[in-house]
């Protein structure tokens, strides 16, 4: 059945997405550099003011197939405006927070938030916007905002904090949240597709609780080990949630995850190098953070400004990367990628401990411009592939395999470099970026050779 002509114009569309973008990964990076002030003022000590971060992590994690499937029962306009609003109202109250525990709380509704605004916000682009060149402009712009935000959460975070205070970074994003529900309720279309059956929620709370465990576990083992009890039990939960899920989806009239989407052309490959490339990326943007803090000495405002090549490369990338996609297969894009990617990890595995410009600079610059070509080559890919009532669902477990590629590179990573002493020095760094690298070798093997069976399977036909 086609769809109906409802397509809003190309602008708006772009605009909204890109300011959802802005508006998400600004708060990440701003909010970040705000917790030390959050610390001091709120009397918090360091272990309880990590879940300033991991709390709204895990919710998105979790959450994510979810606000997928609900932003293909109710449409685009709906989800995302319930989303930003949600996100909006949230950031308010972490703003006004009399002590952590509210502060916890509201940024645990922010990442409930975010896990509906991300499927929604990417998921425009294969809805209202036609395969082609246009397409590939508009995932170009979605690469740029990538290295925007970050540069704007980088030279903004500090000076918000020292102007306005830790509070002031979750007042911020209102004006533009502001922005952002105006362009969706003035520009996306109502839901015009016929509801599914009833949202499959046994399903949604066991996929939830297996995520959550998983990426708490993940995130556990640079701390506890792999054979600590803790790690171990929450392994095992998410082993038995994830059971519970698949057998859940076997017996229920409409799954939270269509069996179809395993059938749809390139869809799986394409998620599963987007895991395994969000190991080798993810994990380097944590690790070389420890890196040029522990091991050059750099200060942390430096060590922060530090990661700006890779964010310049970002931009650069993005703007090249609509060419190549005209130019180029996905499969070719993406071999490309990682091998450039794994080049960048080698430079500084090999030139560890050779000073910012000669090892961080050169690396991050390499990985910068490789990483958002793949990145977008996959995405466009395998939501391409995907049918309309899909996109919200398939758009999200593209995330959950980003979101879970991050936790389990930075947790390779900080094991590698962890000693019983709690000393570090940049020589151990240089196999904790080898083992990044052995990622991308796996996301290159496997882009090889899915390229060479689509090859054959087109022969064929």
């Amino acid at each position: 059945m086609a769809r109906p002509d409802m397509r809003p114009a190309f602008v708006p569309v772009v605009t909204l997405m890109a300011l959802s973008k802005v508006v998400l990964t600004t708060d990440f990076s701003i909010v970040s550099i705000a917790l030390p002030s959050i610390g001091r003022d709120l009397g918090v000590a360091p272990s309880l003011l990590s879940w300033v971060i991991v709390a709204s992590s895990l919710a998105v994690a979790g959450l994510l197939l979810v606000g997928g499937r609900l932003v293909d029962r109710f449409g685009h306009r709906n989800t995302l405006g319930l989303g930003l609003a949600v996100f909006g109202t949230a950031s308010a109250v972490a703003g006004l927070a009399p002590n952590i525990w509210w502060l916890l709380a509201a940024r645990g509704v922010q990442g409930a938030a975010v896990a509906l605004i991300s499927p929604a916000a990417f998921a425009l682009i294969p809805a209202f916007i036609e395969e082609g060149p246009l397409r590939h402009k508009a995932l170009g712009v979605f690469g740029v905002t990538q290295g925007v935000s970050l540069i704007l959460g980088l030279l903004l975070g500090g000076g918000i904090v020292s102007a306005l205070g830790w509070r002031g970074v979750f007042f911020i994003n209102l004006p533009l949240i502001a922005v952002a529900l105006w362009l969706t309720w003035r520009y996306l279309p109502r839901h015009v597709r016929p509801a599914p059956q009833a949202i499959d929620y046994g399903g949604a709370v066991t996929i939830t609780l297996a995520i959550v465990m998983l990426v708490t576990s993940i995130s556990s083992l640079g701390a506890l080990g792999l054979l600590a009890p803790r790690t171990l039990a929450l392994m095992a939960g998410a082993v038995v949630m994830f059971g519970a899920f698949a057998l859940i989806e076997h017996r229920v009239p409409a799954p939270l995850m269509p069996p179809a989407l395993s059938h749809r052309p390139g869809f799986m490959p394409a998620a599963a190098i987007s895991l395994l490339f969000m190991i080798g990326v993810g994990g380097l943007m944590v690790l070389i953070q420890v890196y040029m803090q522990r091991a050059l000495g750099l200060p942390p405002a430096r060590a922060g400004l530090g990661t700006m090549p890779y964010a310049a490369a970002v931009i650069i990338a993005g703007n090249v990367a609509p060419r190549l996609l005209g130019r180029f297969s996905t499969g070719e894009i993406v071999i490309g990628a990682a091998l450039v990617n794994l080049t960048g990890l080698m430079v500084l595995a090999g030139m560890a401990g050779q000073g910012y410009w000669l090892s961080v600079a050169p690396g991050l610059v390499i990985c910068g411009l490789a990483s958002v070509s793949a990145y977008i080559a996959l995405m466009g890919a395998a939501t391409g592939a995907l049918q309309p009532a899909e996109q919200g669902v398939g758009t999200a477990l593209l995330f959950v395999c980003q979101q879970l590629g991050t936790a389990m590179g930075a947790s390779i990573g900080m094991m590698l470099i962890d000693r019983a002493d709690g000393t570090v020095a940049a020589g151990d760094f240089r196999l904790a970026f080898a083992a990044l690298g052995g990622a991308l070798a796996l996301a290159l093997v496997l882009a090889v050779t899915r390229l060479r069976a689509r090859r054959v399977v087109a022969a064929a036909e």
